[in-house]
């Protein structure tokens, strides 16, 4: 996770000293802000930055909570009016902690239990459509979004006390588990202009 913060800094970092050239002085530089949604980039709910690399191209990072423990994302995003306005497609990459402990009830072939569950780290890659509207005259904007993730690891949990789970059970994990169908909500401030 450490190597991931200072790989996401050091992007942010970059990506900041190439931001000023041939861009339009009025559109911020760099944005931060919140999103949440299922499967979403940055977990259930998070932080992001955006940093603006020309009028029409992003990078991101941000990091968040998820079902399978924190997780965090950087995104690459085209947009297709100026100002990173309007529609926009990104395609990124997430990481998933997991969770090293976990027990909770399941249905198992002996009946619904307590099962002890280990949530193994995951990687993932992902697609996503995006539309972004201003809010007020300061650079504001809030954004919907619906992707796609793929996940790059199986399995992704271990059980641990020697239960078995029914395909009810394996649903549910599955349901918890980083990838399939996303969809989301946030929010970015302009902070630098």
């Amino acid at each position: 996770m450490r190597k991931l913060t200072i790989t996401a800094l050091l992007m942010l970092f970059a990506t900041s000293l190439f931001a000023q050239r041939g861009y339009n002085e009025s559109c911020p530089k760099l944005y931060t802000g919140f999103s949440l949604g299922m499967e979403n980039p940055n977990g259930f709910i998070g932080f992001n930055f955006d940093v603006p690399v020309t009028q029409r191209f992003s990078l991101g990072t941000g990091a968040g909570l998820s079902t399978w423990g924190l997780k965090a994302f950087g995104e690459g995003r085209v947009y297709f009016k100026d100002c990173n306005r309007g529609p926009a497609i990104g395609l990124g990459a997430t990481y998933n902690t997991g969770l090293s402990t976990l027990s909770t009830t399941l249905p198992t072939t002996t009946g619904d239990r307590d099962v002890s569950l280990v949530f193994e780290p995951s990687t993932n890659a992902f697609v996503s459509l995006y539309y972004f509207w201003n809010i007020g005259r300061r650079g504001h904007r809030i954004h919907t979004n619906i992707g796609y993730s793929y996940r790059f690891t199986d399995p992704v949990y271990r059980i641990t006390d020697g239960s078995e789970l029914t395909s009810d059970g394996k649903t549910a994990i599955d349901v918890l588990a980083p990838g399939g169908f996303m969809v989301g909500f946030g929010m970015s401030f302009g902070v630098l202009r």
